[in-house]
């Protein structure tokens, strides 16, 4: 599909009260989803490089929160991502900050991070192509991700600027999954998924 750089950039900085509504699902392979979306005629944005860092608090537990904080290098442009608490429902949906950080900068936030007691809990790495549609009307991002040592994953997410806009995105991603046949919801975040393939502590998946 030809590339169209006019799509929303899924990484534009968020508001401080803007709400991400997302679900993943975990496919053998991406193939009939990447087919399914041209049917549908989504538009193909890019791919993306993928390592994100996650922190461990000093005195917060970020699984009794249910909070996360990471750093994120898309193609080696980093962010500094919060995500808060879950609302209940089908669908994820929580609060999310994103902001961008100066390239090559990286090095000396972790080192700010460690001298206020942060640790690095891990480190998932993905490759993702990123898909853009509007979706009856919202602006909705598919993401195909092959994920290191974990496998083939599709995300669906909208960004809502208001508590009132949960039910039809809820109903969004559901509807649109239904349609490219995604049926094996994953409820926990990769970095949980990693932590656990490894035996390790998940008290930071988010």
């Amino acid at each position: 599909m030809t590339e169209r750089p006019s799509a929303p950039d899924q990484d534009t900085p968020s508001k401080p009260d803007a709400l991400e509504a997302e679900c993943k699902y975990r496919v053998d392979r991406l193939d009939e989803t990447r087919s399914g979306l041209e049917m549908i005629e989504a538009q193909f944005v890019r791919r993306e490089s993928h390592c994100d860092t996650y922190l461990r608090h000093p005195s917060r537990d970020f699984r009794a929160t249910d909070e996360a904080l990471r750093i994120r290098e898309v193609d080696g442009k980093p962010f500094i991502t919060y995500k808060g608490k879950r609302r209940e429902g089908p669908i994820k949906i929580r609060p999310e900050i994103e902001l961008p950080l100066v390239e090559t900068t990286v090095p000396d936030w972790l080192a700010i991070w460690s001298h206020l007691g942060f640790s690095v809990a891990s480190q998932v790495k993905k490759t993702r192509d990123v898909y853009f549609l509007e979706f009856k009307s919202r602006p909705t991002h598919v993401t195909l991700d092959h994920v290191e040592s974990l496998g083939y994953f599709v995300e669906i997410e909208q960004i809502l600027h208001h508590p009132s806009e949960i039910s039809a995105a809820q109903t969004d991603i559901q509807e649109l999954a239904a349609q490219l046949k995604l049926a094996q919801v994953e409820p926990r975040s990769y970095l949980g998924m990693l932590l656990s393939l490894r035996g390790a502590d998940a008290s930071l998946e988010s």
